[in-house]
């Protein structure tokens, strides 16, 4: 957040997508450093998909007991993007500010 390239895209899903796939299918990275190349592929066993739900929370799925654990030094509305699905208007931020600690697994 605040980088000098970060940008904002507009992207139209159909409800109920997967919002780490439609985010890297729009080549949109949501892995930190080299959690690029080493991370699970979207099967919820690494927890670095992280991305911060900024706007229309409402519109995604609940948290499942296993995200909130992995998740739970970070602010609410941070998610695992491989487990969250859009059943409506959403905004993401990709790459949300995340300390040592954050990091569970």
């Amino acid at each position: 957040k605040g980088a000098k390239d970060e940008a904002i895209r507009r992207i139209e899903a159909k409800t109920g997508c997967n919002v780490r796939q439609i985010l890297t299918d729009n080549g949109i990275n949501v892995y930190q450093s080299l959690t690029r190349w080493t991370n699970c592929k979207g099967k919820q066993l690494c927890g670095t998909c992280i991305v911060n739900i900024t706007d229309g929370g409402g519109g995604t799925n609940r948290k499942s007991l296993d995200e909130a654990s992995t998740l739970r030094e970070n602010p609410e509305s941070y998610r695992l993007s491989c487990v969250t699905f859009a059943y409506g208007d959403i905004t993401v931020e990709t790459f949300p500010p995340i300390e040592a600690a954050q990091w569970t697994r």
